[in-house]
C-alpha cells in the first residue's frame, strides 16, 4: 500500500495518481497542460455597451424640442430685460411705424419766381423748356412719392441746367433722391434749395426727414422746428415732427404735434397713433 504524500490516503502500490486528491506521485511526472488562452471578452450588446457620448446624444435628440424652446424663451426674456433697463427714463414705442408722409412736391400752381428772373438769350424758350421739364417731374412726384424717381431726376437735371437758380427743382430732386434711399444726396439738394430760398419751409421739412433717415435725430428736429417757425400753418411739417418724435418714443411731444397737424387738416397720423394707443 502506498500513502499519498499530499492527503495521506492509502493507494495501491501500482497507482501513479492519488485516488483521493488526484495528485501525481513523484515517480511519474504529470502531463504538461498547455497554456490556456482565454478568448477575448466580447463587448456586450445593448444599451450597457454605449459610451457616455452616445447616451448624451440620445438624450439631446429625445428632448431636443423642449430644450430649444427653453433656450428661445430665455433669450427673449434676456432681451426684454435689457431693453427695459436701457429705457427706464423714457417709455419706448418700439412697435410704432406711423405712416410717415413723404415731403410733398411743390404744387404746379405754386409761383416759380426764379423762372421769371433768368437773364439769357432766347429767355422765353429756355424758360418754357425748364418749366415743362419741371412739370414733367412734378407729374411723376405729385404726392411726394415718385412713381418713377429716376425719370423725375432726369427731368430735373435738365431743368436745373436751363435754370440753376430754381430752388423748387432742387427741392423736388431731393425728394426723388429720398425715394431712392439716397438721403445724403437728397440733403445736398435741400441745402442748395435753402441757399437759394432761405425761407423755404418745405425744404427745411424735407431735410429734417432726410436727417432722421440717417439717424441724425437732433438735426432732424432742428430742421422741422425751423420749418414750423417759417410757416406755422404748415400741416406737413407738424406731421413730420410728430412722426419723428413718436418714432423715437417721445409721446409727450409727438402726440401734441400730431393733434396740431390734424387741426390743420392732416389727421392720418393722429388716428394711427390713437389706434395703437400711443396717444390719448
Amino acid at each position: 500500500m502506498k500513502k499519498c504524500p499530499y492527503c495521506q490516503k492509502g493507494n495501491n502500490d501500482n497507482e501513479i495518481q492519488c485516488w483521493n486528491c488526484g495528485e501525481w506521485f513523484d515517480t511519474v511526472s504529470p502531463p504538461q497542460q498547455g497554456n490556456v488562452v482565454k478568448p477575448p471578452k466580447e463587448k456586450q450588446s445593448g444599451i450597457d455597451s454605449i459610451d457616455w457620448q452616445t447616451k448624451l446624444g440620445r438624450i439631446l435628440n429625445e428632448y431636443r424640442t423642449p430644450i430649444i424652446s427653453i433656450i428661445i424663451i430665455a433669450a427673449l426674456l434676456f432681451t426684454i430685460l435689457q431693453r427695459a433697463n436701457f429705457n427706464k427714463s423714457v417709455e419706448q414705442v418700439t412697435a410704432i411705424e406711423p405712416p410717415k408722409i413723404d415731403a410733398p412736391a411743390v404744387s404746379a400752381t405754386e409761383p416759380v419766381s426764379a423762372l421769371e428772373s433768368t437773364p439769357a438769350q432766347d429767355t422765353a424758350s429756355a424758360l418754357g423748356s425748364a418749366k415743362n421739364l419741371f412739370n414733367n417731374a412734378f407729374v411723376l412726384c405729385a404726392s411726394g412719392k415718385c412713381a418713377d424717381p429716376q425719370k423725375a431726376i432726369e427731368y430735373l437735371n435738365e431743368a436745373i441746367k436751363l435754370n440753376p437758380d430754381l430752388a423748387q427743382a432742387y427741392n423736388n430732386r431731393g425728394n426723388a433722391y429720398g425715394n431712392l434711399g439716397q438721403h445724403q444726396q437728397a440733403i445736398t439738394d435741400y441745402n442748395e434749395a435753402i441757399r437759394l430760398k432761405p425761407d423755404y419751409a418745405n425744404a427745411y421739412s424735407n431735410r429734417g426727414i432726410a436727417y432722421d433717415e440717417l439717424g441724425e435725430y437732433q438735426r432732424a428736429i432742428e430742421d422741422l422746428n425751423e420749418a414750423i417757425r417759417l410757416k406755422p400753418d404748415y400741416a406737413n411739417a407738424w406731421n413730420n415732427r410728430a412722426s419723428t418724435y413718436l418714432n423715437h418714443g417721445n409721446k409727450n411731444f409727438g402726440c401734441p404735434d400730431a393733434q396740431k397737424a390734424c387741426e390743420l387738416g392732416y389727421c392720418k397720423l393722429l388716428e394711427f397713433a390713437k389706434d395703437k394707443k400711443y396717444c390719448p
